[in-house]
């Protein structure tokens, strides 16, 4: 799923501890069920004999071009069957559709948004207080008793609950390294262990391949999150792990090298000129054209573009090169920004909280991540795995609607690792290996604190984004790295790390 990149990390309050006190519930939710044959479960929409009221709402979500949502996606005949409750989904048509729909005198009932959009708007009069209403959603309780971590990304400075944040799919998000294990057993190379041997490798591939950019990404700036790890650091700020302190990334020494390599690939033409701006289209054809070799995207792209190759062609993940940091790390990404957001001016409360729980109950976790036996899913010696006619987890978004907004609460990542052969599922577990031990998410800040800081971090965020561009690009020379660090302090950064520290020390007295 896609991802924020600007994802917060909330402070729990003592909705959590109300959660834990009644979280003892058989309505319960897990941690992404086994791929076992499913087992009936007595969620709150289906513990009673009585027929289910019938009930329906509508809910806006983004437009993926990747899987295009259909009214008639079988998730949705499912969700009927299951709780008795129709749900209209409507999509975004462009970046202003959410600011509109809230401003219009029709607002859908949900929101299928991320959480700085719920934390921007829910203040606003816009979204329901969900912790209001935890009484009418017994799984949602269940869950947020099992994952406080959750619970306090979803949970405001106040206790305000304007988003129930997605869980369980995150693992997609996971951004990896691979490389076309084909091509360097073809020329004799190992895969790099070492940003030096990284620089080394795409050295004598190019010499082979003089029309290629051995190494290539498609995330422009952003992809310094994934490469920071490597390096001990994330670009922006976050928790230093051996101070417990809270840091900016980009005015570490290791991060400087790291500018070091990348302008140094980009000056010998080992990376494309395009990196900046580069969509996932281009992306795709330099991957499937022998035109780059080595790469990072997220994980579940090894199968995409496996499925792909005709004539041998072989990704394989790779463990991250050690940058400066000493430790082959990837950045912490197996989390979601996703989730639910419940208009102020709903007039169908019920059926959604109806429908918000069943996502959060082990049913519910069963049926959107899995579907139904016979249709989505078969099972063979008491093990489930996919219908064999879809192949891959896009297909599975594509035909069925299962893992796209707004369609699940509690995701059971089994359901896409079933259909994965031996080398998705190799990577997946050797992903796990290698995560750095900070997660890049930011406490909230309050009103208040925002608005002390709103101008001082646009101003910031603009200057590290348009002089580390320059950087890479060699179009300001290193020798400038100390003016950037200055600059970025007479800006205002300690007025803005102070503002974080704030929250942070907030969260941890909460906790």
């Amino acid at each position: 799923m896609r991802r924020n990149s600007n994802g917060k990390y909330y402070a729990i309050t003592v909705i959590l501890t109300s959660a834990l006190i009644t979280g003892c519930s058989s309505n319960g939710n897990e941690t992404n069920g086994s791929s076992s044959s499913p087992k009936p479960s007595a969620s709150a929409s289906t513990a009673t004999t009585k027929p289910l009221e019938a009930g329906s709402f509508r809910m806006l979500t983004e437009l993926s071009p990747g899987w295009p949502a259909k009214p008639d996606w079988p998730i949705w005949k499912w969700v009927k069957e299951k709780t008795n409750i129709t749900v209209k989904q409507e999509t975004q048509t462009g970046p202003e559709s959410l600011a509109l729909a809230i401003a219009s005198g029709d607002m859908p009932d949900v929101f299928a948004l991320y959480v700085g959009d719920a934390q921007k708007y829910g203040p606003q009069g816009a979204f329901l207080d969900l912790s209001k209403h935890l009484d009418k959603m017994p799984n949602v309780k269940t869950f947020l008793a099992a994952h406080p971590d959750v619970a306090q990304r979803m949970t405001s400075p106040g206790g305000e609950m304007y988003q129930l944040i997605n869980d369980g799919a995150g693992a997609g998000n996971q951004m990896v390294w691979f490389y076309r294990n084909d091509i360097l057993q073809k020329n004799s190379l190992q895969e790099p262990k070492t940003w030096d041997e990284l620089y080394d490798t795409a050295k004598k591939l190019k010499q082979v391949y003089p029309d290629s950019y051995p190494f290539v990404f498609r995330h422009g700036l952003g992809t310094l999150n994934t490469f920071g790890p490597a390096f001990g650091v994330y670009p922006g700020i976050y928790e230093d792990q051996a101070s417990g302190k809270i840091k900016y990334g980009a005015t570490d020494p290791n991060f400087k090298k790291m500018i070091e390599y990348l302008n140094k690939f980009h000056k010998e033409g080992l990376i494309p000129p395009d990196w900046l701006t580069m969509d996932y289209k281009a992306w795709t054809q330099f991957i499937t054209t022998n035109k780059s070799f080595m790469t990072v995207q997220f994980i579940g792209q090894i199968e995409t573009m496996n499925t792909q190759f005709k004539n041998g062609e072989h990704l394989k993940f790779m463990a991250p090169p050690i940058g400066a940091g000493g430790k082959p790390y990837l950045p912490r990404g197996n989390y979601e920004t996703l989730g639910f957001s419940v208009s102020s001016k709903t007039k169908n409360l019920d059926a959604v909280l109806r429908y918000l729980d069943f996502t959060y109950s082990k049913e519910g976790t069963d049926v959107l991540s899995w579907g139904k036996e016979g249709e989505s899913y078969t099972v063979d010696n008491g093990k489930r795995k996919i219908t064999p006619t879809i192949k891959e987890a896009n297909e599975l978004r594509k035909e069925t609607g299962i893992m796209t907004a707004g369609t699940y609460g509690q995701f059971d990542y089994s359901a896409v690792t079933s259909m994965s052969n031996e080398n998705e599922k190799y990577s997946y577990a050797e992903a796990a290996k290698y995560q750095f031990p900070v997660t890049n998410v930011l406490p909230a800040l309050t009103s208040d604190e925002k608005s002390a800081i709103m101008t001082t971090e646009e101003q910031i965020n603009k200057y590290y984004e348009t002089s580390i561009a320059k950087f890479i690009l060699g179009e300001t020379p290193l020798t400038q790295w100390d003016t950037f660090t200055s600059e970025m302090n007479k800006l205002g950064l300690q007025k803005m790390l102070d503002a974080y520290q704030k929250a942070f020390d907030r969260v941890k007295v909460k906790k």
